[in-house]
């Protein structure tokens, strides 16, 4: 007859093994919250990280290599040493604290800086300085709570618009710019009335309505 092994376990909700109920390396689990723990050498409980689990888990986890992911859910204040794109934002929070370092990882000295309280009002600081091309120290009169928008400057951010999206352009332009798209010195325009100024031409067959 085959043996049930089972490790010490508790069905509420939170419930973490005291360091006096485990032996070294001995398993106990939380069935509810979906979470394994093992007492450590060190008289410490080490959690072991699981999928799906009901919880979060508390505490941090270092990882030495890649990780890929389908998506990333969060506010992203806190990545740092990332590569980001030119024209993406950082934006990092920050609480009760009078002096606050951005680390945006923009690699420039022309990012540009907006403080901000809790309650979205814009905050001048005492001092804002680049301490280095990744990195903002801003400084505050007091200890504050807020955050801080860090943008890459002095760059062209490329794109396209179409023109029927432009205020104020004539019909006769929207249509022609959709049609050729960008005016070169062969494209033809049909103009009435009166035109001003000079221009070199092949051919000039009609002005004001009268042959030449």
């Amino acid at each position: 007859m085959a043996q049930i092994i089972k490790f010490k376990r508790s069905t509420t909700s939170g419930a973490v093994p005291g360091t006096g109920s485990l032996e070294y390396g001995e398993v106990a689990m939380n069935v509810t919250d979906g979470k394994v723990f093992f007492k450590k050498g060190n008289d410490t409980i080490q959690e072991l990280v699981a999928t799906n689990t009901d919880t979060p888990i508390t505490g941090s986890i270092n990882i030495n290599g890649a990780i890929t992911a389908s998506y990333f859910v969060g506010d992203g204040s806190r990545l740092e040493n990332i590569t980001v794109s030119q024209n993406a934002t950082v934006q990092r929070s920050f609480t009760n604290s009078s002096t606050w370092v951005v680390n945006h990882n923009l690699d420039t000295p022309n990012a540009i800086a907006q403080v901000y309280d809790t309650d979205g009002y814009q905050i001048i600081p005492a001092t804002l300085r680049h301490t280095n091309n990744n990195t903002i120290t801003i400084t505050l009169s007091s200890a504050q709570s807020g955050y801080v928008v860090v943008a890459k400057g002095g760059h062209i951010v490329s794109g396209s618009i179409d023109a029927n999206n432009i205020s104020g352009l004539g019909d006769s332009i929207t249509s022609q710019v959709n049609v050729l798209g960008l005016f070169s010195g062969s494209a033809q325009i049909t103009l009435s009335g009166d035109v001003t100024g000079t221009a070199a031409a092949t051919t000039i067959t009609q002005i004001d309505g009268g042959s030449i």
